[in-house]
């Protein structure tokens, strides 16, 4: 994600206020490398919404996605 540089501090201290967040790199350009742990992709959506809406924010995307839960397995009703 990238953020106006001059406020790095505060976009950082505002994604470590968010449980499903953690900010794993920056740089002084304004540039962070952030890791989602969430419960869905609804969840995930959210919250990347949330950290757009974050003053200082200028951009924010989905870089990689992995869903390690188990799909259920639906049985034939034959």
């Amino acid at each position: 994600m990238q953020t106006q540089p001059e406020l790095l501090k505060e976009v950082r201290t505002a994604i470590e206020n968010i449980a499903e967040a953690e900010v794993m790199a920056q740089n002084e350009q304004g540039k962070l490398v952030v890791v989602l742990d969430t419960q869905g992709n609804r969840q995930a959506a959210d919250t990347i919404t949330a950290i757009q809406n974050t003053a200082g924010v200028l951009s924010a995307t989905l870089i990689y996605q992995y869903d390690d839960r188990s799909e259920p397995q639906v049985e034939d009703a034959e």
